[in-house]
């Protein structure tokens, strides 16, 4: 009876290991048809914008080469742009949208913090969470 309940729970536990194994793979991999060049950024307006300068600043960009999106949110001061890194570097956007338009934008860094999270979306209560910590912990040392 005790060795099958303990062969049960080792077996369930490889399981959860392979699982998590395969997920981590899965997410880390390089995707096939990507394109490695194209970035995410996010411009905050400390001071704000109102709707007209940003459609002013939506339509200068739109119309710039290397710009796949560009997305404005006067109301939460901020833009979220995507971009090819190999044409436009984040800083130079900042400066493009300072320039041009007379604003103090800034380039968003997430805190240190935020970016040492392993999985935005997952929940930190959850036990795929408490496992996957447990493995990054015990590989850091």
């Amino acid at each position: 009876m005790w060795k099958k309940l303990i062969i049960g729970v080792i077996g369930i536990f490889a399981l959860l290991v392979l699982v998590l194994a395969v997920h981590i793979y899965q997410v880390s991999r390089p995707k096939e048809g990507g394109i490695p060049s194209i970035a995410l950024s996010r411009i905050d307006f400390p001071q704000g914008i109102d709707s007209l300068e940003a459609v002013s600043i939506q339509t200068h960009f739109s119309k710039l080469g290397g710009i796949k999106d560009f997305r404005i949110n006067a109301t939460s001061g901020h833009v979220v742009c995507l971009y090819d890194n190999k044409i436009w570097q984040a800083s130079d956007l900042v400066d493009k949208i300072n320039f041009n338009f007379s604003l103090s934008a800034e380039l968003y860094r997430p805190p240190a913090d935020m970016l040492t999270q392993s999985c935005p979306v997952i929940d930190k209560t959850s036990l795929t969470y408490k496992l996957g910590t447990f493995f990054q912990k015990s590989f850091e040392n």
